[in-house]
């Protein structure tokens, strides 16, 4: 199980720029030929977004930190309701684009459950002030409706708080008892995989700098996630 923007694939500017090259794809392909190996990748994006940019059969895609299933068999499963909560996020989007203005280097991304305002091209100054007068805005609203902000690497992001990777987490490894569980992410959203799996196998986080996690390994960068996913296929083999 892992994340994919800053663990299989590097961070961009934008995130429509992090889509996977052939030599990650290669890697994904014989990874799910295994047999016993199961691979999941788990992603903040909507799985139409997440499918892509890595588009793979034999695998799971779980899109918004896990408000969409996509199984290896084809079958799908939903969590959230987006129909239902569109309105209410339609309304976070509103707020959030009045907040930006004009200020350079700031975006949204509206996903189906989800508000991501993305911050990686602004000035710092810029992007505290505009996430500041967001965050007031949509303090009523985060209340009224069981939503929850979450900063991530330069996003700040707006969900509900019925879902999380901790969650798909448990939910896989009750579909796959029989498999060990490794969990490879980068992020803030990751710990709450890290702490599900820590009793029963291993987290593993992506970062250049060793920093206060939950999970128990750490690599430097998705080159080597790509390196370990090679490693984990070869040895499936002979």
């Amino acid at each position: 199980m892992m994340d994919y923007d800053g663990t299989m694939a590097p961070i961009k500017e934008t995130p429509g720029l992090a889509k996977a090259g052939p030599g990650l794809l290669r890697a994904v392909k014989r990874a799910a030929r295994q047999p016993w190996l199961t691979l999941a990748v788990v992603s903040g994006r909507d799985i139409d977004d997440l499918r892509n940019m890595l588009y793979v059969e034999g695998i799971y895609l779980v899109g918004c930190h896990g408000a969409e299933y996509a199984y290896p068999n084809g079958e799908s499963y939903t969590v959230i309701d987006h129909v239902s909560l569109a309105p209410v996020l339609n309304r976070v989007a509103q707020l959030g684009q009045e907040c930006i203005g004009s200020w350079p280097g700031i975006f949204l991304e509206h996903k189906k459950t989800a508000v991501a305002m993305h911050y990686r091209l602004a000035e710092p100054s810029a992007a505290l002030r505009v996430l500041a007068e967001f965050s007031a805005a949509v303090r009523k609203l985060l209340q009224e409706n069981d939503l929850e902000l979450l900063p991530g690497k330069k996003v700040l992001e707006i969900r509900p708080r019925s879902v999380n990777k901790g969650q798909v987490v448990q939910r896989l490894m009750g579909l796959h008892p029989q498999h060990y569980p490794i969990y490879i992410g980068d992020d803030l959203t990751d710990e709450d995989a890290f702490k599900a799996i820590r009793n029963r196998g291993t987290g593993v986080l992506v970062s250049e700098v060793d920093k206060l996690t939950s999970a128990s390994l750490r690599l430097r960068e998705p080159k080597e996630v790509l390196k370990l996913l090679k490693i984990l296929s070869m040895r499936c083999e002979y």
